[in-house]
């Protein structure tokens, strides 16, 4: 795998201000997922912390269950950007076009 498709990096987590502990390894997220589509493009691709990157996925599973009206008790557990990241990788879903 090139050093330009590596999912796994040392970069800064764009979504939290903090980590406790420490994530050392970054995670290269697809905001449109490849599986679903979406392009392997720099500009569909955020660097999120493990933990953060698995929320997303997990509230991005919710928005297409809900087809895009995720109740607000289930968008409440989740941080801001996490919940930014899925929606908009919701909508990109829905239009196929970044």
């Amino acid at each position: 795998m090139s050093a330009e498709t590596r999912l796994e990096t040392r970069e800064e987590c764009t979504q939290h201000n903090t980590h406790y502990p420490r994530s050392h390894l970054n995670h290269r997220h697809h905001v449109w997922p490849l599986g679903m589509g979406g392009p392997a493009t720099e500009d569909n691709i955020v660097v999120i912390c493990p933990t953060g990157h698995a929320n997303v996925h997990e509230l991005l599973k919710a928005y297409i269950e809900f087809h895009g009206q995720v109740p607000y008790a289930i968008r409440r557990q989740y941080p801001r950007g996490e919940r930014r990241l899925a929606q908009l990788g919701y909508e990109r879903f829905i239009r196929r076009a970044m």
